[in-house]
């Protein structure tokens, strides 16, 4: 991690699912959020550097569950020292209307 964030993260009580938009499969869970940022855990691996097009479930409003499509790059990936999870810090990049305010709930 050569460049760690300095703005307020936001430790989530309830982990927000992700998915992979054109399979639907669960790419991990959202564990905290910032404002240009999220910390995802999976049981895969992610690659440095490299951009994913992501769907956030949004339960900021319980009445209306959806999902938020998300533009992320991974900036690291660590394993949990057993390689059975791995932590991930992604940047937003370009995100929604939506996505801000999702981001602003959580704040």
């Amino acid at each position: 991690m050569d460049d760690q964030r300095k703005e307020h993260r936001t430790h989530l009580i309830y982990y927000l699912r992700v998915y992979e938009p054109e399979t639907h499969n669960l790419f991990g869970h959202v564990v905290d959020i910032s404002a240009n940022g999220l910390l995802i855990t999976s049981d895969k691996p992610m690659e440095k550097n490299s951009q994913y097009i992501l769907e956030i479930e949004d339960v900021s409003s319980l009445d209306d569950l959806s999902t938020v499509d998300v533009q992320v790059e991974c900036r690291w990936c660590q394993g949990d020292g057993s390689d059975e999870l791995f932590d991930a810090g992604f940047r937003l990049i370009n995100p929604s209307s939506r996505m801000h305010d999702m981001l602003e709930s959580y704040q």
